[in-house]
């Protein structure tokens, strides 16, 4: 994700060593994939639908040294995001699709596009549900020859069940999706009255279903009110490993080759943060090998 060149530089400032962690697997796995892939005659595609603006920058304390004063000091590094990583990977790939909402961060894209002549990047301005569920329904992809990796990296809980199930339906793309842990945490909390439409609906959304609220909440303990009448409380009794079980598992439902165990990317101060999945959608038992032992790899070792 990030942060483009031009005359008015747009800096897209966000990360940690976690984002680094999570844009070192997508880097690993896109190299190898390549690799992997360029000696069969498949179009090998990426598609990014939160591409931000290709670089990300980030910010970084300065120890004082004996050149410097004796105050610490900020300084900005830029480092290649999932846009630009996926454009530099080698073997190419033959076409690099770009998605941004963002029309800033769009013109930093095309900035950088121009940055690689020999390079098919095509860039599409517009909601990435939208343009994910697009591309994926505009092709036979087996048909066609086509293989390729999808980045899922939402802001939030952007992404619909609908765009993941039309990923599934490829049977061709390999799936990396940057789940939001904090954000079925902020939409899904212990105590239901907090639980509002709008968190039920955003719910709905990224899972298809409302199956997770009958899973996730049970009746709790009789309780008295201060007419001393009892009643029946609901609470949440899944905590975060359990939510992951259950994202892990409602997942391979739709992707035929498989789904693999996420890596738990943490917040500064330990609080869960996402899951990084890796999902299969060719039910190739060849391909799933293929694409299983090289994203196991990079999972467990965490980069």
């Amino acid at each position: 994700m990030a942060d483009g060149q031009g005359e008015a530089r747009v800096k897209h400032v966000f990360g940690s060593s976690e984002t680094e962690r999570k844009l070192g697997c997508l880097r690993g796995y896109l190299s190898a994939y390549s690799i992997a892939l360029s000696k069969q005659n498949f179009a090998r595609v990426y598609i990014d639908a939160f591409a931000g603006t290709g670089d990300r920058t980030e910010t970084r304390a300065v120890l004082p040294s004996i050149f410097t004063s004796n105050e610490e000091s900020i300084e900005e590094i830029t480092t290649p995001g999932s846009a630009r990583i996926a454009i530099d990977t080698t073997p190419a790939f033959h076409s690099v699709a770009l998605i941004e909402n963002d029309p800033e961060k769009v013109g930093a894209l095309r900035k950088i596009a121009e940055e690689y002549p020999d390079r098919r990047v095509h860039i599409r301005e517009g909601d990435a549900n939208a343009e994910v569920q697009r591309i994926c329904n505009r092709y036979s992809w087996k048909e066609e020859r086509m293989r390729g990796v999808i980045f899922l990296d939402p802001y939030g809980m952007e992404v619909s069940w609908e765009t993941v199930e039309a990923i599934a339906r490829t049977e061709a793309l390999d799936c990396w999706y940057f789940f939001p842990l904090s954000g079925l945490y902020r939409n899904a909390p212990k105590d239901p009255l907090k639980l509002d439409q709008s968190k039920i609906d955003a719910l709905n959304r990224v899972f298809g279903t409302d199956s997770w609220r009958q899973d996730w909440y049970a009746s709790g303990e009789a309780s008295a009110d201060l007419l001393g009448d009892l009643f029946v409380r609901e609470r949440r009794i899944f905590d975060v490993d359990k939510i992951e079980d259950w994202v892990h598992a409602r997942l391979k439902t739709i992707f035929k080759g498989t789904v693999l165990k996420p890596l738990r990317l943490k917040h500064a101060n330990g609080a869960p943060m996402a899951s990084l999945f890796f999902a299969v959608s060719n039910p190739s038992k060849a391909a799933v090998k293929v694409a299983s032992d090289i994203a196991n790899h990079i999972l467990k070792a965490g980069i």
